[in-house]
C-alpha cells in the first residue's frame, strides 16, 4: 500500500526489471498494482506478482497483447511466452524513432486509424517507414492483430 491514500499503483516504464520487481516486493498486491510500461516485460511482470501492463503495442496488435494475459491466467505459460516473444520484431522497430511515432505509424499500417503524432514527434525516415511496414505486414501474415 502507498503511504498516500489515493495512490493505488504504479506504471513502471524504466525497462529495468529489477526496479519493477522491487515495487512488487515492497507493496501489497491486494491494495497496490504494479504495471509494466514496457511491452517486453508484461509476462515477466505477471510472473513476478505484478498486475499486467499498459502497452503501446496493444495499439498495433491488441489481440496478441490481451493473449499474453489470458494465457497467463489460464496457466498456459508456453503460449503466454510465445505471445510475448512474438512482439519482438515490432519492438525492434522502436529504434527508428520516438516510440509514439513508431506506434502510430505501425498502428495505421495494421489498419487502425489513429492519426499522426503531434510535433515534435512526427518524423520517421522513408527507410524507417519501409521497415515498419515490412514488419507489420509480416506479423499480420502470421495472424497477429
Amino acid at each position: 500500500m502507498s503511504h498516500i491514500f489515493n495512490i493505488v499503483g504504479i506504471k513502471n516504464s524504466s525497462g529495468n526489471f529489477d526496479n519493477m520487481k522491487q515495487y512488487i516486493e515492497l507493496t501489497d498486491p491486494a491494495s497496490f498494482r504494479v504495471l509494466s510500461g514496457n511491452d517486453a516485460l508484461i509476462l515477466w511482470n505477471l510472473l513476478a506478482g505484478g498486475s499486467g501492463g499498459i502497452t503501446a503495442v496493444a495499439n498495433i496488435y491488441p489481440k496478441v497483447m490481451v493473449s499474453i494475459y489470458k494465457h497467463y491466467q489460464e496457466g498456459d505459460l508456453e503460449a503466454a511466452k510465445a505471445a510475448q516473444d512474438s512482439i519482438r520484431p515490432i519492438r525492434n522497430c522502436f529504434k527508428f524513432g520516438n516510440p509514439n511515432t513508431v506506434t502510430k505509424a505501425a498502428a495505421r499500417i495494421a489498419g487502425n486509424s489513429v492519426g499522426p503524432c503531434r510535433r515534435p514527434f512526427c518524423y520517421l525516415s522513408d527507410d524507417a517507414l519501409l521497415k515498419i511496414k515490412e514488419t507489420v505486414t509480416s506479423d499480420m501474415a502470421k495472424g497477429m492483430g
